[in-house]
């Protein structure tokens, strides 16, 4: 008999949870980089690496009839992202199921439906399956297919905006997962429970739940057989959602150990995207423990990984923190610089946050985003007023959409108007950026020979090549510091000097 699939934490190739808003510098709030690609705000959300063979009786699909043809079928499209066709699937199975009286793979049925109406969205529908399918689950006495809905139901009531209702139906799941002695599916529930408890505000809860879902994590991961339960990326999300909470705790030396935990895997697993989010955040904890060196080279790293697969959003958001690093360390002009570029990345995707298709957002990602643009803005005006360069941080305000505005048509206008617009460097400014902007080429040029090699397997390296890649490395720890010492060197110095007499 073919098993009704359990869903648990969705982890898709860039692993991680980032729901918190973080405090640096200045006066306005830094919300770090969010997770993109098909990450999603709770993390409930189904597994598609859980849509493995096995669990169809281990059937190819010539062999199986219709029927099963087409859980298959459903199945498959809705691993492959065909959502629409996934749901004509399940529906046609659906049809057929009742037809006789099959109430179990009629569960099945709606659990799907329920799945796809969630992946597109359509949360409303999407709780009317899952609480049909809910119903035979308790009908039948499935505990597991049970637990699996309640799971769902929560990511559903968290999508709609009632988390405290999500957090009941996983504190649900999480004592039939007890009951029926499933740990892995009882970690990742903990792992759920974690970030409602986070959205929640209630972070000692959500800290005890993450770190009892890391010890279930770690005991699966030490077994030595495979799994398909738990995964080492799984790990790396948790580990960051832990650094997250240590964050808001001001516990910032956990908060350090967290993020440098995960950093490692992503880079065993070769996710570059959650590399540049984690290495942000770990400079961010850095700058909480004054260690400014660090938090510099965590940012600078950052900034190169956000070129190279092209994050514009991530981009911005590490000028912005390399920016407060330096007003930190009471360097304005050149924080001055950072915000700018910034401020101008920022404007290059546009005030709309709705055109942020290319970064993948979800929507409370592009509100996270909306903020950093504000804070960016802010931060900006704040630094050159407190430099009594009151004219440019006049402009700066003028460039910025005020919320009030956008009432008023003409203001409106304007106000899309000045969107494109971009904030100007002065002479000595943009010899500095021109300067740094020359190590981050050297830099990327650097990457791209270094991902040629690093494609090749293992085993199939010659030795020339291997120890091609211990020398690119090693000049990439070089450049990120060359990078800092141009900002510390004479001829910046120089040029501050000069900024300063303006």
């Amino acid at each position: 008999m073919k098993q009704k699939l359990l869903s648990f934490i969705h982890v898709p190739s860039s692993f991680l949870l980032t729901t918190a808003s973080l405090l640096i510098s200045l006066t306005f709030p830094l919300s770090p980089i969010l997770a993109q690609d098909q990450t999603s705000q709770d993390q409930t959300s189904l597994d598609q690496t859980s849509l493995d063979q096995t669990s169809l009786d281990q059937t190819s699909q010539d062999q199986v009839t219709p029927p099963q043809q087409l859980y298959v079928k459903g199945r498959q499209q809705l691993s492959t992202g065909q959502l629409q066709e996934a749901l004509e699937s399940f529906q046609k199975y659906l049809e057929l199921k009742r037809n006789i009286g099959d109430r179990y793979q009629e569960g099945v049925a709606l659990y799907f439906i329920g799945w796809v109406h969630d992946e597109l969205g359509q949360y409303q529908l999407a709780r009317s399956f899952f609480e049909q399918s809910l119903a035979i689950d308790r009908e039948l006495g499935d505990r597991t297919g049970e637990g699996s809905t309640l799971n769902n139901l929560g990511l559903t009531y968290s999508n709609l905006g009632d988390d405290q209702k999500s957090l009941e139906f996983y504190q649900q799941a999480l004592a039939i997962y007890r009951e029926v002695s499933n740990r892995g599916y009882e970690g990742r529930t903990l792992h759920n429970l974690g970030n409602i408890y986070y959205k929640l505000g209630q972070d000692h809860q959500s800290l005890d739940s993450y770190q009892q879902a890391l010890d279930i994590y770690r005991e699966i991961l030490d077994k030595s057989e495979n799994n398909s339960l738990v995964s080492q990326a799984d790990e790396g999300t948790l580990l960051n959602s832990l650094g997250l909470v240590y964050h808001r705790l001001g516990k910032h030396e956990q908060e350090q150990l967290s993020y440098q935990q995960a950093l490692t895997i992503a880079k065993e697993v070769s996710d570059r995207i959650s590399e540049g989010m984690l290495l942000n955040n770990l400079g961010i904890a850095y700058h909480r423990l004054g260690k400014y060196q660090q938090a510099l080279e965590s940012h600078q790293q950052a900034l190169v990984i956000h070129r190279e697969v092209g994050s514009l959003a991530g981009e911005a958001f590490t000028f912005r923190t390399i920016g407060a690093v330096l007003a930190a360390q009471n360097q304005p002009e050149l924080a001055i610089i950072f915000h700018k570029q910034a401020v101008n990345v920022y404007q290059s995707l546009g005030q709309d946050v709705t055109k942020l298709s290319q970064e993948k957002l979800s929507q409370e990602q592009k509100q996270s985003y909306k903020l950093n643009l504000d804070n960016a803005y802010l931060s900006l005006s704040e630094l050159l007023q407190q430099q009594k360069r009151v004219q440019s941080a006049q402009l700066v305000l003028n460039f910025f959409p005020v919320p009030e505005q956008k009432d008023d048509l003409s203001n409106q206008d304007k106000t899309q108007t000045r969107v494109h617009e971009k904030i100007p460097y002065l002479p000595e400014e943009e010899q500095i950026k021109a300067g740094y902007e020359a190590i981050l080429q050297e830099q990327l040029s650097l990457r791209e020979q270094l991902n040629q090699l690093i494609t090749i397997p293992i085993a199939e390296r010659t030795p020339i090549q291997q120890d091609r890649i211990l020398e690119f490395r090693q000049k990439e720890q070089q450049l990120t510091q060359e990078f800092l010492q141009f900002l510390n060197s004479s001829k910046v110095k120089k040029l501050v000097t000069q900024l300063r007499e303006w």
